[in-house]
């Protein structure tokens, strides 16, 4: 690679065109993240890639030196953490926010999209931004977005206001995540240690998904559900403290910012959610829902439009014209879809059906994000030994047996029937995730792997904000028609089930009852939210066979690049 001397750094190939600043190095295989969701992400990258070998634009690297290249990768992952930290951390909270506000359930889905919303919209550009106004720069201003947003959330007195700070760290998250990878990218220009310091970078992604709802249960169990919020707001202010210190700010110059591509894919995925979320509540057939989906529609036919004609786009979509890439994008949103949307009903089933604690249900959350870290760390092999199209079809079709086995949860506090189901789907996750990048830039010509890396990403957030949003409103929707129709077979009268409807549907307690009549109203109540989590896993199982299918079909492994 070209370098500059003095004060700069090494300057990016064009692959590092990539608004994730995924790095490429040579023909190695890097080794498999963690996703977003989760959220989460999440998104992040892996892949295999090579070098081009010529460079565009122009790397400028200032600020203090990279001397200490680990300590400041341990700066850029604290600040990843914290974006997956929220996810988790939140999705952990979701009970206690809704009885302390007494929120509706559909305005629950909405605390649970928004980050995600904000994060998938954003991320593209926030890269892009990060290129022409420097990496580290824009790392920091996403930290204090993010601190500031959850200051907000602490503050939170309602759900509208809980919304827009979630909205608030949304934005936070997605000038962190891209511009943290390239941070890390940057600082690593040995080959081998870029791989493995991207390694580390991903497992702390892991980290912190498992680590989210156990630092929510701990400060719930003594404060209430305000606190979970202080946890990013401090570690924003050891992330402000260290990284001008430990990271050298650098730049891609020659970029610019989509702005008619930012603005459509934000509206359009604004409507799509809103439809979602409010045609659940409202009905679909509902005048506004219409026309939320119309602005869908045409802000993507429009953003379609400008992408093509777009000399330097945010989403370039003549790489969909290979089946594989294609492919690609599609398993990533079906498997983030699953990934973002099972664990936030597994949560409400906890805190519901089986009354589990706070740090119990982090506890009962663990199996399968700590299956999916260790297999993430682990799939780089698995993928040289297997092919990549084994992998990822493999990976489906686990992922949907484990979701089919967690329509077995009983409407009781027993947890022997939910682990099983609960590690297979964070083993087929894992199964898929990680390798997920490696497949999509091996499917497209080595100049077009930066890009690749970022759709892919792209394409996970995009899944993350569908699973919460979509099986969110199936499971509140059907709740709502089942829970009538449980309470009245089992006899409770009419007045009385009234009250209980209306309790449960804003968080509160179901009225209790005395002897026999209060039993009946906690089994009934239990068998509608569980009879209610079933249609959703359905969703998530088929849409997860489809993918494994279309990929067995259609993913080129010569095409891949696969080497025995």
């Amino acid at each position: 690679m070209t370098q500059l001397r003095g004060d700069s750094s090494e300057s990016q190939d064009p692959s590092q065109k990539s608004h994730e600043g995924t790095a490429l190095t040579g023909a190695t295989e890097l080794p498999p993240s963690a996703p977003a969701t989760t959220g989460t992400a999440t998104g992040t990258a892996t892949g295999t890639a090579t070098a081009v070998g010529t460079t565009t634009g122009t790397g400028i690297g200032t600020g203090i030196g990279t001397g200490r290249p680990w300590l400041a990768l341990a700066a850029a992952c604290l600040g990843m953490m914290m974006t997956f930290i929220n996810i988790t951390a939140t999705i952990g909270s979701l009970g206690f926010i809704q009885s302390g506000l007494h929120t509706s359930t559909t305005t629950l889905v909405w605390v649970s999209s928004a980050y995600t919303l904000a994060v998938a919209g954003l991320t593209l550009s926030a890269g892009t931004l990060g290129d022409l106004a420097g990496r580290r720069t824009v790392f920091l201003i996403g930290t204090v977005v993010m601190g500031v947003g959850s200051l907000v959330a602490f503050g939170a007195g309602d759900g509208g206001t809980l919304i827009a700070a979630e909205a608030v760290m949304g934005v936070g998250g997605a000038m962190i995540l891209p511009n943290s990878l390239t941070i890390v990218s940057h600082i690593f220009p040995d080959p081998r240690k870029r791989t493995e310091a991207i390694s580390i970078w991903a497992g702390c992604s892991g980290v912190g998904l498992a680590g989210g709802p156990l630092v929510a249960g701990v400060l719930l169990n003594h404060f209430s559900w305000h606190s979970v919020f202080l946890v990013n707001a401090a570690m924003s202010l050891v992330v402000l403290a260290v990284t001008p210190i430990l990271v050298k700010n650098s730049r891609h110059l020659g970029r610019r910012i989509d702005i008619p591509g930012l603005v459509l894919t934000t509206v359009s995925l604004l409507a799509l959610t809103y439809g979602v979320i409010e045609g659940g509540h409202v009905g679909y057939g509902d005048m506004r829902i219409l026309v939320a989906f119309l602005v869908f529609l045409v802000t993507l036919v429009l953003f379609v439009r400008v992408e093509l004609r777009s000399a330097d786009p945010m989403l370039n979509l003549t790489l969909f014209r290979s089946a594989s890439f294609s492919t690609v994008m599609g398993v990533a949103l079906v498997m983030m879809f699953g990934f973002g949307g099972v664990p936030l009903l597994m949560v409400l089933y906890f805190q519901r059906v089986q009354h589990a604690s706070a740090l119990d249900t982090g506890w009962r959350l663990l199996p399968m994000f700590a299956v999916y870290v260790a297999v993430s760390a682990v799939a780089g092999r698995l993928i040289r030994r297997f092919g990549t199209r084994s992998m990822l079809t493999a990976g489906l079709v686990i992922a949907a047996a484990g979701t089919e086995l967690l329509m077995a949860s009983p409407p009781d506090d027993s947890y022997a029937w939910v682990w099983p189901g609960m590690v297979l789907f964070g083993l087929g996750a894992g199964f898929v995730l990680a390798p997920s990048t490696a497949a999509s830039i091996s499917s497209v010509p080595h100049e077009a792997a930066g890009m690749a890396s970022a759709s892919v990403n792209m394409f996970r957030q995009l899944g993350n904000v569908l699973g919460a949003s979509v099986l969110g409103t199936i499971l509140t929707a059907h709740f709502s028609a089942v829970l009538p129709e449980r309470l009245a077979g089992a006899g409770v009268p009419s007045g009385v089930a009234a009250q209980v409807e209306s309790a449960v549907a804003h968080g509160g307690h179901a009225p209790a009852g005395a002897g026999a009549m209060g039993a009946t109203i906690a089994r009934g109540v239990a068998g509608a939210f569980t009879d209610s989590l079933r249609p959703g896993l359905i969703v998530t199982v088929c849409a997860l066979v489809l993918a494994a299918v279309l990929t067995f079909v259609l993913f080129a492994e010569k095409s891949a690049g696969h080497r025995k």
